[in-house]
């Protein structure tokens, strides 16, 4: 093998991790249901979410279908399931003698997982069985390196949301007034102008108008989290979900969260999220699964609490959030220090000859403390080290808000941004834009190949097996391509 593609994936490689994966195996074995009449299925439920993660391979179910129906590749990619569920002493039938068809994926799709229960299955199952994963190439440990002051990357989750455009235009509608004044879309017909209940063309009833950085975009929202560890194929994909009204990104982050956190415990110390994650959130994160959380500080100019005028160490003007007077005993007496906040990090303020405000310290940053209240939430308190003249001690100073404003956790970061932890650790969120866009790369020109938000999530699904099966792959390393030699050779 040469030096230019020496450890690289190609797609035999890949086609053969989908069909070993145990994790995909046991996921399709949840969905599996007793048949007490009717002809049975012609394969198990793992091998049409095979033919699934295999279709984002291909970018096309039919694809796959014409690939598969090959007897030499259905013999191959037969034998190493075979060999995969006798290596993981797997409890399920064999797959077929026949390869799967478009046909078969596409009732299985439509009547078994575009469905509440469907769909409820793969998400309580999925999270499980990918922080088992993760777990097994050193990720979300519980005993694991790292701490709440220090967080380590192998104990950090990141996360974010992406809008994916139908691949048919919308219908032209407009407004009509009913007998009992309601009003009620009608759609009118391209050639003719006469309006109808239902357009006239292929269409998506569950598209949504989401707004984002680059403005409006009509479509179906995503979110996914994932660890990763530091060498290439070592992302995990934890847990994906719909979001399931514009401007619903956050909190349907916060319940996928939830479902992971379930599973990995305190095996996550970190959450690293974009903007869409503001001070309520992150106070919400912190309370109920006790992690600290990074995400960007808000840039725009009404920060709920905030104070203008005050003077950097730089000769600027920057906002401030005040966080109180730290007090210390000395000999002379009580001495105050005020500490305010400004970009998310605690500073020290004085008056300037003038009497204005100004930033004349940066406490350092100390240990984090986190305790469990008896409600069963947990509460954070940050130390920082106070320069004095006349000695320098500690204050401790809590992230939370209360029942009236979150503006305490949206001004103040547990770890800002300039923090050496938050320069190590956020770029790990790029990773969760580039599973997006890879997804993207795997559907017709980059838009929904599928009707509906539903089978949408399960396209996001089957591109999360796929990477998870490619991770898997690297784990088990020589031991696994072994395998597959052997499998090869009996073909």
């Amino acid at each position: 093998m040469t030096a230019r593609i020496a450890g690289r994936i190609g797609t035999i490689d890949r086609l053969s991790a989908v069909m070993a994966s145990p994790t995909l195996i046991r996921l399709g074995a949840e969905l599996a249901t007793e048949h007490r009449v009717g002809r049975r299925p012609a394969h198990p439920p793992y091998v049409m979410l095979q033919f699934a993660a295999l279709a984002r391979l291909a970018r096309s179910g039919v694809r796959v279908e014409l690939d598969l129906a090959n007897p030499a590749t259905w013999d191959f990619a037969r034998s190493i399931t075979l060999e995969s569920i006798h290596a993981h002493s797997l409890d399920v039938p064999a797959p077929g003698p026949l390869p799967p068809t478009w046909e078969q994926w596409r009732w299985f799709r439509d009547q078994r997982l575009a469905t509440d229960e469907g769909l409820g299955v793969l998400a309580r199952t999925f999270p499980q069985l990918a922080v088992d994963l993760a777990r097994r190439i050193g990720q979300l440990d519980p005993h694991g390196a790292g701490s709440l002051t220090h967080p380590d990357a192998t104990r950090t989750v990141y996360g974010d949301g992406t809008i994916v455009r139908p691949i048919y235009h919308p219908p032209r509608a407009v407004r009509v007034h009913d007998d009992d004044g309601a009003i009620m879309p009608m759609y009118p017909d391209p050639r003719t102008g006469e309006l109808a209940l239902k357009p006239p063309g292929r269409f998506d009833p569950d598209l949504a108008e989401h707004h984002g950085h680059l403005g409006p975009v009509l479509g179906h929202g995503y979110v996914a989290f994932h660890t990763r560890g530091p060498s290439p194929n070592q992302r995990v994909v934890l847990g994906v979900d719909h979001i399931d009204a514009p401007g619903h990104e956050a909190a349907c982050a916060l319940r996928l969260l939830a479902d992971i956190a379930r599973h990995a415990g305190s095996g996550i110390q970190l959450v690293v999220y974009d903007g869409a994650f503001r001070g309520v959130h992150i106070d919400h994160v912190m309370r109920r699964h006790g992690y600290l959380v990074i995400s960007k500080m808000p840039t725009h100019e009404d920060d709920d609490g905030a104070v203008q005028a005050v003077r950097t160490s730089e000769g600027r003007m920057a906002k401030s959030y005040p966080l109180g007077i730290a007090t210390h005993d000395t000999p002379d007496g009580p001495c105050g220090h005020p500490l305010a906040a400004i970009g998310g990090r605690v500073v020290q303020l004085d008056l300037d000859d003038t009497g204005d405000p100004v930033v004349v310290a940066i406490p350092r940053r100390g240990p984090v403390k986190r305790s469990r209240r008896t409600n069963g939430q947990f509460h954070f308190n940050l130390g920082y080290d106070v320069s004095c003249p006349r000695g320098e001690f500690t204050v401790w100073v809590a992230p939370h808000g209360n029942a009236d404003s979150a503006a305490r956790p949206e001004n103040l970061r547990a770890i800002p941004d300039d923090d050496p932890d938050s320069l190590r650790l956020r770029g790990l969120r790029s990773d969760a834009e580039s599973f997006h866009a890879s997804l993207k790369r795997t559907l017709l020109t980059e838009r929904a190949m599928s009707l509906g938000w539903r089978r949408g999530l399960l396209d996001t699904y089957a591109y999360a097996l796929l990477n998870n099966a490619l991770t898997e792959m690297v784990a088990e390393g020589a031991q696994t391509r072994g395998a597959w030699r052997t499998a090869a050779a009996r073909r």
